[in-house]
């Protein structure tokens, strides 16, 4: 499937999940009484739109990169050794686990975007590489180097201390709608 097509069809599938949560949401506004039934109808609506709203985001988000390891469903993990390279890795169900301790990182800025729908993305990475971190998650945990939130739409951006002055920097952008980002600093 060319990178072309996966971007219409991330859009178009967040198209019609914003439709059905739009005629959700608009079917438990009748004039009727709005009980329980009507408040989870409603928020099944709203959160199929938010669902929708992030897949076009995604899709958008993910273009402005030329390379890209994606998966519909399963785990990414990092090989024993290997080369981190600017671009997009995502998953729709699964995990996204890197270990950047063996990986190979160019001297410089490298930008890279992790994207899961369900499942975790998790981290770890070495202590002598600048992180500016930005992670998010809509429903669920967010830790990035000890600094951690949960709940509903939940938002971190941590840089750590000597970034500019890092001979390897990483300016990572992870994202899941309902799951768990963690990232950690080992001493080696």
């Amino acid at each position: 499937m060319s990178s072309r097509l996966r971007d219409v069809l991330a859009v178009t599938v967040g198209l019609y999940l914003v439709a059905v949560g739009a005629l959700i949401s608009l079917h438990t506004t009748g004039a009727r009484h709005i009980g329980v039934p009507g408040l989870v109808e409603g928020a099944g609506g709203l959160f199929l739109i938010a669902l929708g709203v992030l897949a076009m985001l995604a899709a958008w988000r993910a273009r402005r990169f030329a390379r890209q390891l994606s998966r519909a469903f399963g785990h990414v993990h990092s090989a024993e050794t290997w080369r981190l390279e600017e671009g997009v890795i995502r998953t729709a169900i699964g995990d996204i686990h890197l270990d950047l301790r063996r990986a190979t990182l160019p001297e410089g800025e490298t930008e890279a975007t992790l994207l899961c729908w369900v499942g975790t993305i998790q981290i770890q990475a070495p202590a002598h590489v600048g992180l500016d971190i930005e992670a998010q998650t809509f429903i669920g945990t967010v830790d990035v180097l000890g600094v951690r939130e949960e709940g509903l739409i939940r938002d971190i951006n941590v840089r750590t201390e000597g970034y500019e002055q890092a001979t390897h920097r990483l300016r990572l952008r992870l994202s899941t709608v309902i799951g768990e980002v963690l990232v950690v600093r080992s001493e080696r």
